[in-house]
């Protein structure tokens, strides 16, 4: 049969909260109002029932999902326990607001059954409204293989997924059949699930065929170490399976109708039963040990239970288990191989059968038996009361119409061989006083019937609360000394009882465990907290007298934790894993196992893990394993900070789960851990034959720290691990497509890929700053000596007194150091000039070169700056060390240097790197001047003659017979040399702007900016580098602020005028603020597009940033920009950049305690 993967523990185990009071489902006991569900209520016809049913399903506004839908459908891919991946089509309802829902339709579509999941989140309160519905699943995947090579089963989901609460109503008769796979739920309850009142059935069911074992659970109440609350108030349950691992189960109405082959039909941590009634049926040919189980309380005050064999019995089991068990109410029918044993009533009296009871009024309400109120409760048509479970007594049957009493004796004591209650007329009965006393010291008094020699044995329960039982001389009534009801023996005293709890032998106020340690529940004779097997967590309510003792633990970022801090007390722990999976657990200690053989710190095969295990930098060593792991098989939790060291496992088989130092497989989190020295050594592999084979083969893996990985690993490395054996190894584990590997290293011969680094590569430090992805200011997990004083650690270590690794640059070189280094590489560079053409190659590393190119062009005026360009080509050398050459071109005018690239004339830019020279000379020339259009004549009335009346004796040309220097010519005179012909030269061009004619004389030009490269100074003394002027408004970088070292605030401004000119700040420079211990509070403006490495570096009292800009990205920013600030700093954002910001921000110094805001 396949393993459990529940968990199966008892109540006092868990962490969670209680969200149902037992107090308000059975307050009404000791007030005699009966309880009164639509099923028991008003005799006044089927019709009027079902209109008050109708009207209590909330439809109003509801959201309603057909399933037959096909627009509801998407696309799932689902990785297997093979790796395989398979693409599904499913339908998933995501419910994450309150309100009303409603499930119609079936989720067969087309002919094809749609795997459907519906999901309450958590906080969510949904009523859900099964309208018709029948939902079946069918897809499933391989998620295991047992001994003998057969796959093992598992559906997508659950059909409901309730982590929040969910309240289920039922209009139409709906259906939820499961995928036909083993231990898998139908409903998945973490939250709260209520079944309220309505005009329909729900069935629920497993799918039967392959894979399907004896446990089929259609409701589960655990799951990833939260626990849920089933509740059912009215309507119709019929369900074939067990609810299984239900924190609170109550019902105080409604009807169940359920049937289970092998199992209990229900198993929680406490049952409350006041009303409703439930008929189940056991089939199988074995029995269960029990058929309702708990694994602490089951409490029957009410409803009635019907037990019922659906075989001939071959044996025979009891109707209840758990160690407290109290009936006091309700009815009992069972087979006769079904028995109640070590259950109590109201007075602790043992009840060991169900009676039926004759010879009573027809139809007649019950008000009490033995003067516990009886809600009810009426007698047949015959006259009959049946399956009352009774002590072994006289016991009182109080009509409630007239107060008549009834008396019946065990007639065990008169009928040999026999079983029943027979009439009484013999026993006196009394009006026995119960006296009450409250908390405050006040009583209350009550009476009831109760008859001549009828016994209390030491404590009194009324459903709620346990009362201590005191004689007339105060003396404490026990089961070994009880109280007996006599002519002079009817009042009794009834004192709540207040649990006595100790811890550590003193008593405590209350019955509320107390904060600063998990606490061990000491066991009868036991004094050592080794010898617990139950733990009580701060918080949690003891209702008994309960002797604590303190655990070694202690709290970690508000979760608990078991403290584990030698080898000698491993088998507690795994004894506490094995009972709690969830169970957190973290290292004190190295545990050194001294090379002798041990076996797995959890359970040994199958164990699954969802807790906490935080080995806090500790070792983990020298260990012969005889499992395929030293942690679990599967890791659903977290394993971090924990370290493997010289670990040899050791196995002759290998072919029905994978290995890995520390797990067989990884579906949850594994960080900041390593394993290093280590040997997985398989001496061969078991065969398996048939269809599974190469499955089978295909899991005959090993990894250095997981055989296979489905989930997380970060910030892990492995060193000096090798494999032997049949199989496949991996360096650090088998990795599939939905599988992540973040900042992972293995140590490798020769560097290859991402993941592969040398030994050189691991003991230089580079390896330690991958691992803490560069973040070097006290938060990060690694440490390594490498260049210090220290002996120096061949691979990183989680010791924080060895020394922080940097990164940076050591002139051109890349570099690790544990002094702080560059953020940008320095070159020593030779130059050499051809031409336009600047040649650089790095002195250190001739791979680096840098070639720049001057170009510049002739250019008409325009108004507008003519630059020269500089185009600089680097090596893919130089390209990675990410730097660029600040190379600055020159202007001149005459030999002069100029600003002015705007008014005509010639101009030389120059660029000089290192003594070599190169230059361009350009030219801006004037605009030409417009030809004027001649002004046509108006037409004479006469033609004129076609020559002068005089003729010149010379024949001017048609133009002058050379242009003058400097000049432009004007109008070309016509061979008519008239006056009105005359022409005149255009005088050469000047450096002032020449206006056209017919255009207006234009205003002043503005003074033109400060050419990019230029520093420039504000009047308020800040200091700014020109970065560009290509633009309507130049762009400026703040290189150094004024108020450095004396100003609390400073605000980044969007401009800056210098000497008349705007200038728009788009940058802060490197190290800007670096260092100012006064500044506390930084604006940084909306234009702000690049903020250098280190601006506001080691401001230790920064505590207020105020980022404005939207236009910063990861490459914009640089390194430590805002490192080593206040400890405490707030940065706020734009609310819409949050998501972007804070991954940068984080790199980028910004981690710890302080807060990352958007706004």
């Amino acid at each position: 049969m396949r393993r459990q993967n529940y968990f199966n523990n008892r109540k006092i185990r868990r962490q969670a909260k209680k969200v149902i009071c037992i107090a308000t489902l059975t307050a009404t006991m000791l007030t005699s109002i009966p309880f009164v569900s639509y099923t028991d209520a008003y005799a006044k016809g089927q019709t009027t029932l079902e209109e008050m049913k109708a009207l209590s399903i909330p439809t109003e506004d509801a959201t309603t999902y057909n399933l037959s839908d096909a627009s509801l459908i998407t696309d799932k891919t689902i990785v297997d326990y093979f790796g395989r991946e398979t693409m599904v089509k499913v339908i998933e309802i995501n419910i994450t607001e309150n309100g009303n829902y409603k499930i119609t339709g079936s989720n067969e579509i087309n002919g094809a059954l749609i795997d459907t999941h519906i999901v309450v989140a958590e906080g969510v309160e949904a009523n859900i409204i099964f309208d018709g519905a029948t939902i079946k699943n069918d897809d499933r995947y391989g998620d295991d293989v047992d001994g003998c090579g057969s796959v093992l089963y598992s559906q997508l989901f659950p059909i409901l997924d309730i982590e929040g609460k969910a309240n289920l109503y039922v209009e139409k008769d709906s259906s939820l059949t499961s995928a036909a796979v083993d231990n898998n739920p139908v409903i998945c309850v973490t939250g709260e699930m209520t079944q309220q009142e309505g005009t329909g059935s729900l069935k629920l069911a497993v799918g039967s065929g392959e894979g399907v074992y004896s446990q089929e659970q259609v409701i589960c109440g655990y799951k990833n170490g939260k626990w849920g609350n089933v509740t059912i108030k009215g309507g119709k349950l019929d369900f074939t399976g067990s609810i299984y691992n239900v924190d609170q189960f109550t019902m105080t109405g409604g009807t169940i109708t359920s049937k289970v082959d092998e199992d209990q039909v229900i198993m929680a941590n406490d049952i409350n039963i006041s009303g409703g009634v439930w008929k189940h049926k056991q089939g199988g040919d074995s029995m269960p040990s029990e058929i309702i189980g708990a694994y602490d309380s089951i409490t029957i005050s009410g409803g009635s239970l019907n037990l019922l064999r659906g075989k001939e019995a071959g044996s025979s089991c009891r109707a209840f288990g758990g160690d407290k068990v109290r009936i006091i109410g309700g009815t009992i029918q069972r087979d006769e191989s079904i028995y109640i044993q070590d259950a109590l009533d109201a007075y602790a009296n043992k009840l060991d059968d169900s009676f039926t009871l004759e010879n009573l009024p027809e139809n007649a309400n019950v008000k009490a038996i033995n003067g516990v109120p009886a809600a009810g409760l009426t007698t047949t048509p015959e006259g009959k009361l049946e399956n009352i479970p009774l002590p072994d007594a006289c016991n009182i049957i109080e009509l409630e119409k007239n107060g008549n009493i009834y008396q019946y004796k065990y007639a065990a004591k008169y009928v040999a061989d026999t079983k029943s209650m027979v009439p009484d007329t013999e026993t006196k009965v009394y009006d026995v006083t119960l006296k009450f006393t409250n908390e405050d010291g006040s009583t209350t008094e009550k009476t009831v019937k109760l008859a001549d020699g009828f016994k209390i044995q030491g404590q009194y329960f009324d459903g709620v609360d346990f009362y201590e039982c005191l004689d007339a001389n105060d003396t404490v009534v026990t089961d070994t000394n009880p109280f007996t009801i006599s002519e002079s023996n009817k009042e009794v005293t009834l004192k709540k009882k207040a649990a006595v709890i100790t811890v550590d032998g003193k008593e405590i106020e209350g019955n509320v465990v107390p904060e600063g340690s998990i606490y061990g529940i000491l066991p009868d004779g036991g004094e050592k907290w080794t010898q617990c097997a139950d733990l009580a967590y701060p918080g949690d309510v003891m209702k008994e007298d309960t002797r604590l003792v303190t655990i070694p633990s202690q709290k970690r970022e508000g979760k608990w934790f078991v403290e584990l801090g030698s080898t000698d007390e491993v088998w507690w722990v795994k004894n506490q894993i094995r009972n709690n999976s969830s169970l957190n657990v973290v290292l004190v200690d190295d545990l050194d196992f001294k090379n002798e053989e041990a076996k797995s710190l959890f359970s040994e095969y199958f164990s699954f893990y969802y807790g906490i295990f935080d080995g806090d930098g500790h070792v983990i060593k020298n260990m012969e394993c005889t499992e395929l792991y030293v942690l679990p098989e599967r890791n659903y939790g977290v394993i971090k900070n924990v370290h493997f060291n010289n670990i040899r496992i050791q196995q002759p088989r290998s072919n029905t789960t994978r290995s890995g130092i520390i797990c067989g497989n990884n579906y949850g989190t594994i960080e900041n851990c390593s394993v290093e020295s280590s040997v997985i050594e398989m001496l061969g592999e078991v065969q398996v034959g048939g269809p599974n084979k190469e499955l089978c083969e295909g899991l005959n893996v090993y990894g250095a720290l997981t055989g296979a990985n489905f989930g997380t690993i970060r910030r892990c490395f492995a060193s000096g691990v090798t494999f032997s054996g049949d199989g496949v190894s991996y360096p650090i584990a088998q990795d599939f497509s939905k599988s992540k590997l973040e900042n992972v290293y293995y140590q490798a011969e020769v560097e290859s890929g991402e993941i592969a680094k040398s030994a050189t590569q691991f003991a230089s430090g580079e390896v330690c700053s991958l691992l803490n992805r560069g973040v070097t200011d006290g938060s990060q997990y690694w440490y390594q000596n490498i260049d210090n004083d220290a002996e120096k650690d061949a691979v990183p270590v989680p010791d924080r007194s060895h020394g922080t690794v940097y990164s940076g640059y050591q002139g051109c070189t890349k570099a690790y150091s544990n002094t702080e280094l560059s953020d940008t590489p320095s070159h020593e560079v030779k130059y050499t000039a051809e031409n336009n053409v600047l040649t650089g190659v790095c002195k250190a590393d001739p791979s680096h070169t840098v070639t720049m190119t001057l170009t510049a062009e002739d250019a008409e005026y325009d108004g507008k700056e003519h630059k020269a360009v500089l185009n600089k080509t680097y090596s893919d050398m130089w390209k990675e060390a990410e730097t660029d050459v600040d190379a600055k071109i020159i202007y001149t005018r005459d030999g002069k240097p100029a600003t002015d690239l705007t008014s005509t004339g010639t101009i030389k830019a120059s660029v000089t790197m290192g003594g070599a020279v190169i230059e361009v000379m350009y030219t801006i020339k004037a605009a030409p001047t417009p030809t004027p259009t001649a002004t046509p004549m108006a037409s004479p009335s006469a033609a004129p003659s076609a020559t002068p009346t005089v003729s010149p004796s010379v024949v001017p040309s048609a133009g002058p017979t050379a242009t003058p220097a400097g000049t432009n010519p004007g109008i070309v005179p016509s061979a008519d040399p008239s006056e009105g012909n005359k022409s005149t030269a255009t005088p050469a061009p000047s450096d002032k702007s020449v206006i056209a004619p017919g255009e207006t004389k234009a205003p002043a030009a503005a003074k033109a900016p400060e050419t990019a490269g230029t520093k420039i100074a504000s009047k308020k003394g800040d200091t700014y580098k020109v970065t560009d002027t290509s633009g309507k408004i130049p762009e400026v970088e703040l290189t150094k602020s004024a108020a450095k070292k004396k100003a609390k605030t400073v605000v980044i401004p969007k401009t800056v005028k210098v000497d008349g000119v705007n200038y728009k700040v788009t940058a802060i420079a490197e190290k800007a603020f670096a260092g100012n211990k006064k500044l506390k509070t930084v604006v940084i403006g909306a234009d702000i597009e690049k903020i250098g490495a280190k601006a506001f570096y080691k401001c230790v009292n920064l505590k207020k940033v105020t980022i404005q800009t939207t236009k910063l990205k990861a490459k914009t920013v640089g390194t430590k920009a805002f490192a080593k600030i206040h400890k405490k700093a707030v940065v706020k954002v734009p609310k819409a950049k949050k998501k972007a910001y804070k991954k940068w921000l984080k790199k980028r110094g910004i981690g710890g305690k302080q807060k990352i805001t958007g706004e």
